[in-house]
């Protein structure tokens, strides 16, 4: 969060003062209530609703501000939150970026929540989706990838000779080379914006690799195309707006960056952003992956020798003397060597480690993230002479990026280094993770080795604790934040959601009540299930049995699985009888599966959907299309992921239980958001059914049953 700095003298420029909520700003967030009331058709005034409001305004309206609410199904958190957000962004002069974990709430609340919010109240403010670079079509790359065999070679496999020839694409097929074409022509016609996610025609992975660029490899205004360029006038877009739509991944990645594009921020700077992150759950896990790396040693050794003929190309093109204080032949033999060492690194891990036969994937884990003593002078070679090679790209790049419109060879030298430079940023970033010094009395990066199908030995370094990443990058800098789900708490205990993101002690946290009559609506039942969920070939023997004799088949039903395998099994087994009436995730697009499953009932025929995760969270099936949810056993974290792992042991060596810090938070957050695919409006009901007998005879099975929303027990 913003702090306001020590006075000193001759300072130009005073820190503004700290904001609060005055009550001016509370009219506002009234007066905007009271007209999203009174012109919103149907709409019906919940307690807790308000209660979201009261406590977002609080948070919004200071400086400093952070609130964490837990919102159930059905309390109406975007228009809760949008109450607040809205009038106080408008009445403070600051942008309200508003931050989710999934693309269907994005769209939900660009498409839907947002206009409707200010057509109800009259509030007048500009929207914006914010999204990647490769969202969007580079019309440079597009134009010359359709241009015909003459540019084949600029994308062929062998070292590139000139400054334009990508260094690690594969040739783009014949279909690839035609489905430019057709975005091109869609685009100059203005039947199509660029948005590479409403395309006209279908964008592989492949073709999208092709046709978009990062942002290290773009000229900016300076390009050509700059007039036409989908990226450009989608960021203006987002930076005239007062509301901006994102998700998780984007926002770190712009607060990590700050200042990344023309000097200015992508979403905005952080002292000047409200922001609401909602599906808030999901930012741990979005900001531990932002700060991991991985490299594949094999490649990374072909990349860097294959960097040779570019570096010499690239003084030619440039007409230096010297790039990064490097003469030629010196930055040809930092990529060389860096290479050789790469090769060697690779033999002496393969020497020290040897996956057991048969293992479908293996990994070696560093205990407590400490790697052996003896890998440790390789590398600080590797980490310094990566960095330096690394320096070197962008040094060039930099000088490159000084070439007017009218000098073609620096400008496809340009963007020939974007990529190279993310690709030595990955590799830096590897080494960095590797060699530094975990911080005294703080959990230690995971640092793991796992081989892929094909031999390749891959290196890996992650966080394994979002807090560190969240309090630099949003608890410290942002100006104000609310953080909202139906699943932050374990029950009323936010302890374990504020120690894993790092939130701060003075952020108000508050668990809303359901707007729902839980107890009256809907059952939880735990039957005395016969059978453990580690019986590899009982458990699924046994899920079969009871679905076939406690469903009610002429009705909607989700059963929900922890693995796919063990989902697979049970469909197997099912009554040939029963067989017609599934719908199993995977067996088509999630899209496809539920609308048939919707279809069905509609057509007053049962139908019962299989799924994962993805199932158990974010599907509206109000009323009849599901009216009895199975769990088939409690969603326990893996204890064998390298991340996980390392956090256990680490808490068990400073005599505090795992199992309770990590396991059981996050089978309550996930428990919870499977139950919560039951109840969706107030004339719903029906049953949440767990096939886990663990809740009956382990001594944490209170603690979760009682923790999960208040429906009637019908326990044994």
């Amino acid at each position: 969060m913003t702090e306001s700095a020590s006075p000193s003298a001759g300072a130009a420029t005073p820190e503004p003062p700290a904001r609060t909520l005055t009550e001016a700003v509370k009219e506002d967030v009234r007066q905007a209530y009271q007209r999203l009331q009174a012109n919103t058709p149907g709409f019906s005034p919940r307690r807790a609703q308000r209660q979201m409001i009261g406590v977002a305004t609080r948070a919004l309206a200071s400086s400093g501000g952070i609130a964490v609410i837990q919102a159930p199904t059905g309390v109406g958190k975007s228009l809760g939150y949008l109450s607040a957000g809205v009038p106080v962004a408008l009445a403070t002069n600051r942008k309200l970026v508003i931050s989710t974990g999934t693309v269907a709430l994005q769209s939900q609340l660009v498409d839907r929540d947002i206009p409707a919010f200010l057509k109800a109240t009259g509030l007048d403010a500009r929207v914006a989706l914010a999204k990647g670079r490769t969202r969007y079509l580079c019309p440079r790359n597009a134009i010359e990838l359709h241009a015909g065999p003459g540019q084949a070679s600029m994308f062929g496999d062998e070292a590139p000779s000139e400054p334009g020839e990508k260094l690690y694409d594969r040739p783009p097929t014949s279909l690839e080379i035609e489905a430019a074409g057709r975005l091109m022509q869609a685009l100059a016609d203005r039947d199509w914006e660029g948005d590479l996610d409403d395309a006209p025609v279908p964008v592989s992975p492949a073709l999208r690799r092709h046709v978009t660029t990062p942002s290290s490899g773009c000229s900016g205004r300076r390009c050509a195309h700059a007039l036409q360029c989908p990226v450009l006038k989608a960021r203006t877009t987002v930076r005239e707006a007062q509301i901006v739509v994102t998700n998780h991944a984007l926002l770190l990645a712009s607060l990590m960056q700050g200042e990344i594009e023309n000097g200015q921020p992508l979403l905005a700077p952080p002292g000047e952003m409200l922001l609401v992150v909602d599906e808030g759950h999901h930012l741990a896990g979005v900001a531990i992956d932002q700060g991991a790396a991985r490299l594949a040693l094999g490649d990374a050794a072909r990349q860097v020798r294959r960097m040779e003929s570019l570096i010499a190309s690239a003084y030619r093109t440039l007409d230096k003397d010297t790039i990064a204080k490097l003469l030629p032949g010196e930055a040809v033999d930092l990529a060389a060597g860096l290479a050789k060492q790469l090769k060697a690194f690779r033999t002496d891990l393969e020497q020290a480690w040897t996956p057991a036969p048969g293992d479908r994937e293996p990994v070696w884990r560093a205990p407590l993230g400490r790697l052996p003593d003896d890998w440790m002078p390789s590398i600080e070679a590797l980490a310094d002479d990566t960095r330096n090679l690394r320096n070197w790209v962008h040094a060039a790049q930099q000088m490159a990026a000084k070439a007017k419109p009218d000098d073609p060879l620096r400008e496809r030298l340009l963007r020939t280094l974007g990529p190279v430079l993310e690709t030595m940023e990955q590799q830096d970033a590897l080494w960095t993770g590797w060699r530094r010094e975990d911080r005294e009395g703080q959990p230690p990066m995971a640092r793991w080795l796992s081989m892929d199908r094909d031999g390749e030995l891959h290196c890996h370094a992650s966080p394994v604790s979002a807090a560190q990443v969240l309090r630099s990058l949003i608890w410290r800098d942002v100006d104000a934040a609310v953080i909202t789900s139906a699943t932050l708490a374990g029950g009323h205990d936010f302890q374990a959601f504020a120690a894993e993101n790092g939130v701060p002690g003075h952020a108000e946290m508050v668990s809303l009540d359901s707007p729902f009559d839980l107890q009256r609506q809907a059952q939880l039942v735990v039957p005395r299930f016969p059978v453990a969920p580690d019986d590899r070939e009982g458990h699924p023997r046994e899920i079969a049995r009871y679905l076939d004799a406690e469903l009610d088949w002429n009705r909607g039903s989700m059963v929900l699985f922890t693995s796919r395998w063990k989902m697979e099994k049970v469909a197997e087994l099912m009554p040939q009888a029963r067989r017609d009436a599934v719908l199993v995730q995977g067996h088509a697009n999630k899209r496809q599966v539920v609308a048939e499953h919707l279809q069905r009932i509609a057509g007053g025929r049962g139908s019962v959907l299989f799924g994962l995760n993805s199932f158990g969270e974010g599907l509206d099936l109000p009323g009849e299309a599901c009216t009895t949810v199975v769990i088939t056993q409690v969603p326990f974290a893996v204890p064998t992921d390298p991340q996980t792992a390392t956090l256990g042991e680490w808490l068990e060596s400073r005599g505090l239980n795992p199992f309770a810090l990590i396991a059981i938070p996050h089978a309550l957050r996930t428990l919870t958001q499977f139950a919560g695919r039951l109840i969706r409006t107030d004339t719903d009901t029906g049953r949440v059914i767990i096939l886990d007998s663990r809740l009956l005879t382990k001594r944490y099975g209170p603690q979760i049953l009682d923790a999960l929303p208040p429906f009637e027990r019908v326990i044994g």
